[in-house]
């Protein structure tokens, strides 16, 4: 998982972020990485909870998730 302020930290990155090893997210954590200017790349996540989703819905720019094995209907709704 990664701490809120790693991803605030990483969120000031430039251009792609690849964070293709996160395999948890939090709300706190994915509102900092929702922030980033830029590609967001989360392929490692399998599963995505209805905050998080929402909260990354708000993300400009790509976001890749690939990794989902699994969303809830209501999450689909929140990255729309």
């Amino acid at each position: 998982s990664l701490s809120p302020a790693a991803a605030a930290g990483l969120a000031q990155v430039r251009g792609l972020l690849s964070l293709r090893g996160i395999r948890e997210l939090s709300a706190e954590a994915a509102g900092a990485l929702a922030a980033h200017r830029g590609d967001l790349m989360l392929d490692g996540l399998t599963s995505l909870d209805d905050d998080v989703a929402s909260i990354l819905g708000g993300h400009r720019g790509m976001l890749g998730l690939s990794g989902l094995k699994t969303i809830s209907d209501s999450a689909a709704r929140g990255l729309a």
